[in-house]
């Protein structure tokens, strides 16, 4: 759009005019008079100029060749065009937060407003996760503002404040050091085991695990390197990059444990000399979600990684040194294991109440 300001006296004030070129070409003005002939008048025009200006900003196209472009056409056209520099699960992503706003589809982009986008988290508030619903109103919300930005066929995003409803927090549960020998020993000899004993021995996330290579043992030093994950792009499995930054690193690993997965080894190694040889990390999972029942406890192998946390924490050692082996930054592992510091405290102070 563009746009024009003049200021003029007229009848004893000031009147000023907005002239803009709407979506046509033609030009048209907006008006407004009787501001004070003074410096004061002179602000409460030139503001009354700016906010006209924001508001026909707000409601109007920058970009004709696109004045009639729908929802559907906007993501389907973004999602291509850059296709080439993301990785496969987070076009799946995208796909999945786009079928969640599909009501949108035929919406023409320019008409889109917060409320549409508030219904669509009402209605997957019946079925899903706050913390799913966001993850998927953030990637709208970056179609939104590549629109913006990149694409100017918008002034704004529609996106303003979204409520959210609040889930019921389920705590992880951790396991203490009796029942995590106990889980062990009723594991010992089956193929969960060895993924397990990464899990709550070394803390490793499930990808680490099925990602973790006969390489990556370092037995002379007794530390394991962990440096990719076994994940799914472009629908097949490979060993590829991790999480984030802090996730690279070398852990140590105690003798018992690092014995354990040196006679796991087998005569012949697989070609991608993976330890775990699950297929996909799904068929690990199921893996382990059939054989903990089975063994008495209600648990995910995520959580085994929990309670190797709150053990290493409850047992004194620091939290940067706890997140450097988690693959965590200090700030997410003390938000995350505070209340094992609680727990410490409550315990300190029994014993302090007996001396």
């Amino acid at each position: 759009m563009d746009f024009n300001i003049i200021y003029r006296k007229k009848d004893k004030g000031i009147q000023a005019i907005v002239s803009y070129k709407d979506n046509s070409g033609k030009w048209k003005q907006k008006s407004k008079q009787g501001f004070t002939n003074d410096k004061k008048g002179e602000k409460l025009a030139a503001n009354w100029a700016n906010d006209t200006i924001t508001d026909l900003k707000k409601n109007g196209l920058l970009n004709k060749e696109y004045e009639h472009i729908t929802f559907a056409e906007l993501f389907d056209m973004i999602v291509s065009d850059k296709k080439h520099t993301m990785q496969y699960n987070t076009i799946r992503n995208y796909e999945n937060a786009h079928g969640h706003f599909n009501t949108l589809d035929n919406m023409l982009v320019r008409d889109i407003k917060n409320i549409d986008i508030q219904r669509c988290v009402n209605e997957m508030s019946t079925s899903l996760k706050s913390s799913t619903i966001k993850n998927y109103v953030t990637i709208i919300k970056t179609i939104f503002n590549l629109a913006v930005k990149d694409y100017e066929i918008i002034s704004n995003s529609p996106i303003r404040k979204i409520t959210y409803k609040k889930d019921k927090i389920k705590e992880k549960r951790a396991l203490t050091s009796t029942e995590v020998e106990t889980l062990l020993s009723k594991l010992k000899g089956k193929n969960v085991y060895i993924p397990t004993l990464l899990a709550v021995k070394c803390g490793l996330r499930l990808g680490e695990i099925s990602g973790l290579t006969w390489d990556n043992i370092d037995i002379k030093n007794r530390t394991i390197t962990i440096e990719k994950q076994y994940k799914n792009v472009e629908n097949k499995y490979v060993l590829g990059t991790l999480k984030g930054t802090n996730s690279y690193r070398t852990i140590p690993v105690s003798k018992k444990v690092l014995d354990e997965i040196l006679d796991s080894k087998p005569k012949t190694i697989n070609m991608n000399n993976r330890i775990i040889t699950y297929k996909t990390t799904d068929s690990l999972s199921r893996a382990t979600k059939w054989a903990y029942p089975k063994a008495g406890f209600k648990i995910s192998i995520h959580e085994l990684r929990h309670t190797f946390a709150t053990l290493l924490i409850a047992n004194g050692l620091d939290f940067k040194t706890a997140a450097e082996i988690l693959g965590h930054d200090v700030e997410q592992t003390i938000k995350t294991y505070s209340h094992v510091t609680d727990e410490m405290r409550i315990k300190a102070r029994n014993i302090i109440n007996i001396l």
